[in-house]
């Protein structure tokens, strides 16, 4: 039988990416018309093929973009989705994140998010990047998504293109892409029942602090055009046109930034989270004037 549905994962060497595994192979869905690719490098021997799974060697360090892009070409589904080699999807994901998109009813489909906040740090981090696509959020439509938990019509790459693999490291690729999508016409809707639970990763403030700055870095690509601008990102056009104003300002922006992402929250305690998240804002500003005074 022809797989309908193709799940990419981008996996560069994972440590958790067996839970991923697992919860794919316990989904509630029929897994005759389903295939799992795993793209990039696996040293430390964690992916075991099988009638499901699919491991696809880049045979060398490459992007996140890279391998969703080779995953893509390597597919036989005409559904593709995307999940994260440090994600596990809850048991009924692919039958929410696929039912509309198998329907007809949309192109284009994300879902939730959910995270332990245990770990403070950790916390912080996914509010300020994935505030707008929490489980408990809204459904919707979204002027962007994620690709930690993004399913699609093949049709849509065909039009919009693949991913911009001139992202070295995983930070706003996923917002450029489906904002081109969007470009082309495709409405991005949003359905948080669809959930990963995104697993603790960047547990230091170190961590945190270095991943603000690459998301502000590569801003100024995601912005290339005024048609692309990300309005979930703590900034306004006119600040980011003039680099002096987003510095002078970045306080002011990461306070605004951080009550807008504490807002979306419904998790005990949320505020207690404010600290870190408005960093991890400022942070941004801070790599935006460098990406910025680089590009």
């Amino acid at each position: 039988m022809r797989q309908q549905i193709s799940v990419i994962i981008p996996s560069l060497n994972s440590q958790t990416i067996a839970y991923t595994l697992n919860a794919l192979h316990a989904q509630t869905i029929d897994l005759s018309q389903v295939e799992v690719l795993v793209v990039g490098l696996d040293q430390p021997g964690n992916i075991k093929e099988d009638h499901l799974v699919r491991f696809v060697n880049t045979g060398k360090p490459t992007s996140a973009a890279h391998n969703r892009n080779l995953g893509i070409k390597e597919a036989k589904g005409d559904i593709l989705c995307f999940t994260d080699s440090d994600c596990v999807p809850s048991i009924d994901w692919l039958v929410r994140l696929t039912a509309p998109l198998l329907s007809g009813q949309v192109r284009v489909l994300g879902g939730g998010v959910t995270f332990d906040t245990d770990n403070y740090w950790s916390a912080c981090d996914n509010l300020s990047w994935f505030y707008k696509f929490l489980a408990t959020a809204a459904p919707g439509e979204r002027d962007h998504l994620p690709t930690l938990n993004l399913g699609l019509h093949r049709e849509v790459v065909a039009q919009a293109g693949y991913m911009n693999e001139n992202f070295p490291l995983p930070a706003g690729e996923d917002t450029e892409w489906t904002m081109r999508m969007r470009n082309q016409g495709y409405r991005l809707f949003f359905e948080p029942r669809a959930v990963v639970t995104h697993v603790e990763r960047r547990t230091t403030f170190k961590s945190m602090l270095r991943h603000a700055i690459h998301y502000g870095q590569f801003s100024p690509k995601v912005n290339n055009n005024k048609s692309n601008i990300d309005s979930s990102s703590p900034r306004s056009p006119l600040v980011f046109r003039h680099l002096w104003l987003l510095l002078l300002a970045a306080p002011l922006i990461a306070s605004a930034a951080a009550v807008r992402s504490i807002s979306y929250a419904q998790i005990p305690n949320r505020w207690k989270f404010f600290p870190g998240v408005w960093v991890s804002k400022l942070a941004w500003c801070f790599g935006a004037v460098q990406g910025g005074l680089s590009s």
